[in-house]
């Protein structure tokens, strides 16, 4: 639920920040729609910035991502400490459930 928030917070960020541009190019009488405004310059693209190939990190690109071994990844997965998808033998990381898990596990001093 937490992940669903993230992105969602992001999400409307991003149209508020889609509109504020379309007012000042166009002025605030603009006719041109949002939704078209969308699928020219966000249909490959999440609102983080990520593109749709970014979407999931490998292995090693989540150690590389963390700064952490590869070692280290398998062990956190082994012991169900990180969220991840196995398809077959391969293991996958969703970029946002990571960075979501980033910042619940982030302790605030």
């Amino acid at each position: 639920m937490q992940e669903y928030n993230l992105l969602r917070r992001q999400l409307l960020e991003t149209l508020l920040q889609m509109e504020e541009k379309l007012k000042v190019e166009n002025g605030n009488d603009s006719n041109q729609k949002i939704g078209d405004i969308v699928s020219n310059n966000v249909v490959n693209s999440y609102p983080n910035g990520s593109t749709l190939d970014k979407v999931m990190f490998s292995v090693l690109e989540l150690s590389e991502y963390l700064g952490v071994s590869t070692d280290s990844i398998y062990t956190m997965v082994r012991e169900n400490q990180i969220p991840f998808v196995r398809i077959r033998r391969r293991i996958l990381f969703y970029r946002e459930s990571i960075n979501a898990w980033i910042c619940s596990n982030t302790s605030k001093n």
